[in-house]
């Protein structure tokens, strides 16, 4: 190599590396290269205000190379590449509470805890409180003429047994919150839907995934067959007509898409998870012949938004008013910074047709966090 040559290369490998060294900051100053955010929660990482005494307090200087460290350029892109890796090569996540199952299912832990009986809260409690389900059931019909329903929704670790790691199996004979209010819901007459036991006995013929490889609630398409079991038995029970949620087309895709693959985004990967193909179902409303508005109160999860998000409250109910955990008051999926127990229950019962419970694991031995206690006492029943 002639010493020219040599002296042009080595100058490019110079100004090669000069520029690795100064892209992140070109990228922090000017974002030339798009670059795709995280998902999940993250709190903000503002410069640190400077004050004397957190100069001293040896607390100023850690802020501030955090907060260098978190804005440097491609710092997102790392974050997934250094995910990538761990998950790839030795089977770790970094999401917070996520369990990496068999053949890579993710499961949320508290799933795993409810299926293995771990947050059983004994058979004496759920009796107790399903005896008060009986009882409000039976004053909302009486002085209100309301109908009060459980939806027991289903559950990852209980649908997919055959993908939870060794530690999380439940031996036989172990009592779950969700199997105890089962048994006690029916012993007491407390009206409910069981789409738990349902979707079990669905698995094994249905035609696509009633439950996401990659996400923590009911597929798009299981959604949706729980929507529409749901309205044609509050029209039974009620007499109402509801609107009819009618499936007018199915979009089979290969990659989970919105909730179906909220897990996985939030393990912040650079690839994903290779999945089952998923089924996203394509749903008109048919009007009833004669309008007869019917409003439901919701208290309950997480379940609920694949609902509202889908339209299906929206087009279905007169009102959009639900309660989640019974304490954050949404409209639809609209967080009105309300707060239920401020809310004035006599008023909201008496514009309501339904009180519906719709929680999953049982709400974790927690069924109906504790709303029945207040509408016994200031529910005006």
């Amino acid at each position: 190599m002639s010493g020219s040559r040599w002296i042009s290369v080595k100058g490019f490998l110079l100004i090669l590396i000069a520029g690795s060294a100064f892209l992140p900051a070109i990228q922090k100053g000017f974002r030339p290269f798009p670059v795709r955010g995280l998902d999940g929660y993250s709190e903000p990482n503002p410069f640190p205000a400077f004050h004397a005494d957190s100069l001293f307090d040896g607390a100023w200087l850690p802020r501030v190379a955090r907060h260098f460290d978190r804005g440097i350029g491609f710092h997102n892109l790392l974050v997934r590449l250094y995910n990538q890796i761990d998950f790839s090569l030795f089977h770790i996540i970094h999401a917070r509470k996520v369990v990496i199952g068999k053949e890579d299912y993710l499961f949320e832990e508290s799933y795993l805890t409810a299926f293995s009986g771990g947050d059983y809260i004994g058979s004496a409690i759920i009796e107790a409180r399903s005896r008060q389900f009986r009882d409000v059931q039976e004053r909302l019909k009486k002085e209100k003429d309301i109908l009060f329903l459980v939806l027991l929704l289903p559950d990852k670790g209980t649908f997919y047994p055959e993908f939870l790691p060794d530690q999380y199996q439940r031996p036989a004979g172990t009592p779950t919150n969700y199997e105890g209010y089962r048994e006690k819901l029916l012993e007491f007459g407390v009206n409910h839907i069981d789409f738990n036991a349902w979707f079990r006995a669905m698995k094994d013929t249905c035609r696509y995934p009633l439950y996401p490889k990659t996400g923590i609630h009911w597929s798009s398409y299981g959604s949706y067959l729980a929507f529409d079991s749901l309205t044609k038995y509050l029209s039974a029970v009620t007499g109402h007509s509801l609107p009819r949620a009618r499936l007018s087309g199915i979009r089979v895709t290969g990659r989970a898409e919105g909730r179906d693959n909220d897990v996985e985004r939030a393990c912040n990967l650079l690839w994903s998870i290779p999945a089952p193909a998923l089924a996203c179902p394509e749903v008109d409303f048919i009007p009833p012949a004669s309008p007869d508005p019917f409003s439901a109160l919701i208290i309950g999860d997480s379940f609920y938004f694949i609902w509202a998000e889908a339209g299906y409250i929206g087009r279905t109910f007169a009102n959009r008013d639900f309660w989640y955990y019974d304490h954050d008051v949404y409209s639809g999926t609209y967080h009105t910074g309300r707060k239920a127990t401020a809310m004035d229950l006599p008023g909201m019962l008496g514009r309501m047709n339904a009180v519906i419970i719709m929680q999953t694991n049982a709400g974790y031995g927690e069924l109906g966090y504790y709303f029945t206690d207040r509408l016994l006492t200031k529910g005006g029943i």
